[in-house]
């Protein structure tokens, strides 16, 4: 993408729909859907193991569809990635809340979540930004996150409260309704890129060749491990809290004001960037990610729970902005978004892990507590794989 051809800024109207994409995707999907487990228990029958399973194979179908958008990013632009999935996300929303049986669910969920997050979640959002500016992107992907912390503290309440007025079926498909209509906003506003790079590297060999550096690969286990903390983390937040012992109304608020705390760990960024590097800025919130996921344990103590929610915010607010910053300084900016969605098909290999084996450790042992302390014992394993910085930002991939 030549200098003179692109934006020294994001544009203003970019900045809001973008920040749009992903409070209601992530709100939606991404958190909305462990406020909706216990819900659908009570009133299906079906057990915990297969919703949780259905929620893990899900983030799976997000990551490899994000690799498929990524590309297509580079390639085209993000208008055909917003419009493809908001008519996607139309018809499995359709399938998925009119089914009534768990595995009509279960297909209808994971496709339907591969839609929303191949192209609502941050591997898309932050390719696309990426590529429309790159000479202000570390700010507005710092931004985009900013918005996205408003995700869980808007749709966790909201989705508690219409599920109990609508049941479950009724607010999935409000959700679903609110996906459509952004992506589609989405899809209407956000330009092609002026000076698109050439594609050089086809899907497989592009694939290849990131698999192939020893800095990658260290970055893909940091996903995968990020993905099972994380998505544990995310899937069990409420559902833990509840079994401590506060209501369900009480679990999910403070549940969305976690969200709401990562601004705390998202705003000093930019300043902390200039001066330190990002490397051990990113161990480090992956390590309080894991503390975090810990004090789950104890969170039937109203004081402990609000700890976690600035704990948890904190860390996650950092994590998931320095997963796209810091692969965007070590991949070529011209397959970004073959990098990002790698990078992201990792994190979905660990988040469609994460869950399922929650569920299954949780049913096998009457107990939520292997699940969490497994989950912050691999967030310290992911901790420790991060790569060091290269030399010369931009050295990977090369097209």
């Amino acid at each position: 993408m030549s200098e003179p051809s692109t934006p020294a800024r994001l544009p203003r109207r970019l900045t809001v729909v973008l920040g749009l994409v992903v409070v209601i995707a992530f709100g939606s999907w991404f958190y909305g859907y462990g406020v909706l487990v216990q819900p659908i228990v009570s009133e299906e029958g079906w057990s915990e193991a297969t919703l949780t399973t259905t929620y893990g194979l899900g983030m799976l179908a997000s990551g490899v569809g994000a690799v498929l958008s990524g590309r297509l990013i580079d390639g085209r632009g993000p208008r055909p990635v917003f419009l493809g999935a908001g008519g996607a996300t139309a018809v499995g929303t359709l399938v998925t809340v009119t089914a009534t049986s768990p595995a009509v669910f279960a297909v209808a969920a994971v496709l339907t979540q591969a839609a929303v997050g191949s192209a609502g979640y941050y591997t898309a959002v932050h390719a696309t930004i990426a590529r429309l500016a790159p000479r202000d992107r570390t700010r507005a992907i710092t931004v985009n996150t900013l918005w996205g912390a408003f995700a869980s503290p808007v749709f966790l309440p909201l989705m508690a409260l219409t599920s109990q007025a609508w049941g479950w079926r009724g607010t999935l498909a409000a959700a679903g309704a609110a996906v459509v209509a952004v992506m589609l906003l989405a899809g209407l506003v956000v330009p092609r890129p002026a000076d698109e790079a050439p594609a050089r590297l086809g899907l497989i060999r592009g694939l290849s060749r990131a698999v192939a550096d020893p800095t990658v690969r260290r970055l893909l286990v940091t996903a995968a491990c990020g993905g099972i903390a994380c998505s544990v983390l995310f899937l069990y937040q409420v559902p833990a809290m509840v079994t401590a012992g506060l209501a369900l109304a009480t679990a999910s608020t403070l549940a969305g004001l976690r969200g709401l705390f990562q601004l705390a760990g998202r705003l000093p960024l930019a300043w902390l960037l200039a001066r330190l590097p990002a490397g051990p800025l990113f161990r480090g919130s992956l390590v309080l990610v894991g503390l975090s996921t810990l004090l789950l344990l104890a969170s039937g103590e109203i004081a402990i729970a609000v700890v976690f929610a600035v704990a948890a915010g904190v860390a996650v607010g950092m994590f998931t902005t320095l997963e796209s910053v810091y692969t965007a300084e070590v991949v070529d900016l011209r397959v970004v978004g073959l990098a990002l969605g790698a990078y992201a098909t990792a994190r979905g290999v660990g988040s469609a892990i994460g869950p399922s084996a929650a569920g299954l450790l949780t049913e096998a042992t009457g107990s939520r507590l292997v699940a969490l302390l497994l989950a912050a014992a691999v967030a310290v394993v992911g901790a420790l794989s991060v790569p060091r910085p290269r030399t010369a930002p931009g050295a990977t991939m090369e097209a």
